[in-house]
């Protein structure tokens, strides 16, 4: 996740947020969230739709970049996986105020998150070890 273009921490954004970092409405928004290229809400609640952050921006990184042949979401392997994982623990741990972890450590706490997984025996949810 690039916490640092949310300004802080978070896991889930809205159209607001994103607005924000678009430097543009939520109207604006709510029109971009409907195209086929944006990406899948993660849920849609009372106060609208919210979406994964790492997601949004990889959107936006495509769109910025000008490319509009249609967009892909990453696809997502172990590593992806694996690291994504540790941003989410790396937020929880920083919204708690338990331990700030730096973006350059991100890795090393991927890794950990992996060998954690692997020893305890935790299966993928296509029954493949990792």
């Amino acid at each position: 996740m690039t916490t640092p273009a949310f300004g802080g921490p978070p896991r889930l954004v809205g159209a607001r947020e994103i607005g924000e970092r678009l430097v543009v409405s939520r109207q604006r928004i709510q029109q971009l969230a409907d195209r086929a290229d944006f990406p899948e809400p993660f849920q849609e609640l009372r106060m609208g739709r919210v979406w994964w952050a790492t997601d949004v921006e990889a959107w936006i990184r495509w769109w910025r970049s000008g490319t509009r042949s249609a967009y892909q979401p990453p696809t997502v392997n172990d590593e992806e996986t694996f690291r994504r994982l540790a941003e989410r623990i790396a937020d929880t741990l920083g919204e708690r105020g338990v331990a700030f972890v730096e973006d350059e450590q991100i890795p090393m706490l991927s890794g950990l998150v992996r060998l954690l997984i692997s020893a305890s025996g935790i299966s993928r949810c296509d029954g493949r070890a990792w």
